[in-house]
This record gives structure tokens, sequence and C-alpha cells, in this order.
């Protein structure tokens, strides 16, 4: 948490601003920051749009995310790319430019834009060569906001999905394979009948406890029972057994505030959990993390899990699905409000 409140003087103070929120730098994004007058409001990072995607459509998404925050006047853009300017003609033109019509007739008008590469930054909508002038990143990371950050124990350390290499045996498979035919499954909506409480027990004792082997594998194998898996998966928001809101959950349109602190320990416990689960049984566990992390807002992420899973097993359903839910561009209605947002 944040000790002292930090004051912004510069343009190198809000793109220093940028990753120490988001909790790493962003890549392949166009980040945009809301105002309330002078006051910085709701963050919201989306990837770059596809070669096919239309600038309206990808225009209005846009809108559509930012006027969930009532309050705001005004907007901060920044992209981030190393798609190269062309002819002077700044990468994702086409749509940067039905953004700034569309938000300016929303009464949210860009504020300031800037394009940051891997090696430089500068201005984005300019109308001389003055103010398209290549800067140097060291402007940013020698900000005074910056210095200010790592202060405090802020890091800006580029996000990657995690694999951590196999620990376990030739034998983990078979055990994993044996505990799951001892489980009979007649109802897999009954969230009440034995397996299904004694797992879901399993999972809330776990967290935050390092598990030795037996247990390890008999949670692994929950996450390879498809039924078991989605009903964990969701206990990770909520553990309501009303069908609906189950369902809800699971495509992010649940209203309510997730407990981050619970999804953080689930997280870090399937992390655990790869040690113990050799790379072509990982699928399951890999489309787990991903939700999580697009669940976060953090869609680069969950891509990179979702990318993962498809390699380890290509015919995993759960896996495309996500996929396809991500591809879309939508959001968990969690992310919408900076009130049940996740914060790093």
């Amino acid at each position: 948490m944040r000790k002292t409140p930090i004051s912004v003087s510069s343009a190198a103070d809000i793109l220093a601003y940028i990753p120490h929120h988001l909790g790493f730098t962003p890549a392949d994004s166009f980040v945009f920051l809301t105002l309330r007058g002078k006051q910085v409001g709701a963050t919201m990072r989306i990837d770059v749009p596809q070669q096919d995607t239309d600038p309206a459509l990808f225009a209005q998404t846009v809108l559509g995310y930012l006027s969930h925050d009532v309050h705001a006047d005004g907007v901060l853009l920044a992209v981030y790319t190393d798609r190269a300017t062309i002819d002077g003609t700044k990468p994702y033109g086409d749509h940067a430019n039905v953004i700034d019509e569309l938000l300016d007739t929303a009464g949210m008008p860009i504020r300031d834009s800037w394009l940051v590469t891997s090696t430089e930054w500068m201005t984005y909508f300019c109308d001389d060569d003055d103010c398209c002038t290549s800067r140097s990143l060291e402007e940013i990371t020698d900000s005074a906001l910056s210095a200010h950050m790592v202060f405090e124990g802020s890091t800006t350390t580029r996000e990657t999905a995690a694999n951590p290499d196999y620990t376990g045996d030739d034998t983990n498979v078979d055990r994993v394979a044996d505990i799951i035919t001892g489980w009979v499954i007649e109802d897999p909506t009954d969230w009440t009948a034995p397996v299904m409480t004694e797992n879901r027990a399993l999972w809330q004792e776990s967290l935050g406890a390092e598990p030795d082997k037996e247990t390890a594998l008999q949670l692994i194998a929950a996450l390879h029972t498809p039924a078991l898996r989605d009903r964990i998966i969701a206990d990770t928001i909520s553990a309501d057994d009303d069908l609906g809101t189950f369902a809800d959950v699971f495509l992010g349109k649940y209203t309510g505030t997730p407990d981050w602190n619970r999804v953080d320990a689930v997280q870090e416990l399937i992390i655990e959990l790869l040690r113990h689960t050799p790379s072509g049984a990982r699928a399951p566990l890999f489309a787990f993390l991903g939700w999580i992390n697009w669940y976060k807002g953090r869609s680069s992420i969950a891509a990179q899990y979702l990318t993962k899973a498809r390699k380890a097993d290509p015919t995993s359903k759960l896996a495309y699905l996500l996929t396809q839910l991500v591809n879309t561009g939508q959001l968990a209605e969690c992310v919408k409000n900076e009130k049940t947002a996740y914060r790093p």
C-alpha cells in the first residue's frame, strides 16, 4: 500500500506511474488513465487491436470500459508497442484517431498521449516535429515519481507466465490417474456430494501452505476432473452453490467483490502444483492460471498461460473456450469498477 500521496508534474512521471501501478511494464498495449480534474482516476490496459479489428468497434469497446468511471472528464493515453512509425504515422493511428474523436464527443477528451517503445518515448498526438522528438527512457526511470515509488518498495518487473521445472518422478501421472479412478461423480452440479465437498475443502486447507506430495497429487487430480475443476475454479471468486452465480462467476459476470488475497493464494498454490505436474499434464493448471489473470485484468498474461495450456494439450476444451473469451477483449465485471478491481 502506498505510504504517502504521489505528485505528478511531468509526462515522465505519468509514464513512470503506469508500470508501478499495473505491477508490470506493458507491451503491445493501449493504457488509459481517466482524469477527474487534475486527479487520476481509473487505469485500464487493453491489448493493441488485431490487424482486422474495426477501429470504430475497438473505440466503442474502449469507451464502454472507460464510461464506468462516471466522474471522469478527461483521459490520458499511452500506447506501448515496438511497431514502427512510418512517414510520421504512428502505429495503430486509425484506431487511436477514432478513440480520440469518440472520447471527445463523450466528454472525456484525451488531454495528453504518448508512444512508448522498448527504446524511447514521444508524444503520440502531435502537430509539429518538436513535440514528436524521441526521448530517452531514462527520463522515465530517473523521474522523481519513479524514485519515490521505488523507495517505497514498488517494482516494475515485466510479468510473464510462470512455468517452473518439474520436480516429480515417473510415478506422479499414474498416481493421479489412480486417484481419479476412485472418484464417482453422478451429477456434476451436485456440489454437496462427498467427492465435491472433500476436494473443495482440501483446496481451501491447502491455501497458504506447501502441500506434501500426496496432497499435491490429489489437488492436481481434481483439476483433471472437469466437474471438480470447474467448481474449484469458481470457488476462487465465490463458493456460492447457486447455479446462476456459478455461471456468472465462470464467465466474469459476477458483480461482487472478489477476495483478492484468496485469489493470490490460489494462484500461488497452482504454481506450486506445477512442480508436481509433468509438462504434458499441465493444461488444466495453465488454463486455471489464465482465467485468474483474466479476472485480474491482465489479459496479456492470461493469453500467455492459455497458449501454454493449448500447447500442453491441443484438445483442451477449457483452454480453447477461455482463449475465445480473452480474445474478444471482454473484461470481467470486477475489473470495470475501481472499487472491486484487483490491486497489486
